[in-house]
């Protein structure tokens, strides 16, 4: 679904994801912040990015994304993205973020 905007409560369950991820991940929100090729690392800054990416992607754009980070994260020097393994990513964290099964 393309330009979809979050509500509040969707926010607020996003920025609870993000902080839990990051802790998951040992990261910090600079670390998000660099990933996402911004100037700021505030958690404001980093959930309106998350937000923008939803609306202009769609829920499947914004879990792709952080996919794609996470799976950089996890092996650094050779990046190469495995197909099947990001589907699986990427079904596990949009059932996250919508908070229901699929």
């Amino acid at each position: 679904m393309r330009s979809r905007l979050l509500d509040d409560a969707n926010r607020k369950q996003l920025q609870a994801f993000v902080k839990h991820w990051l802790r998951q991940a040992g990261r910090t929100p600079a670390d998000l912040g660099q990933a996402l090729g911004l100037s700021s690392a505030s958690l404001p800054t980093l959930l309106n990015e998350l937000v923008r990416t939803n609306a202009k992607l769609g829920p499947s754009g914004l879990v792709e994304r952080l996919c794609l980070i996470d799976e950089r994260w996890q092996c650094p020097e050779d990046f190469d993205p495995d197909p099947d393994v990001l589907g699986d990513q990427l079904d596990l964290l949009l059932e996250t973020i919508q908070g229901e099964p699929m």
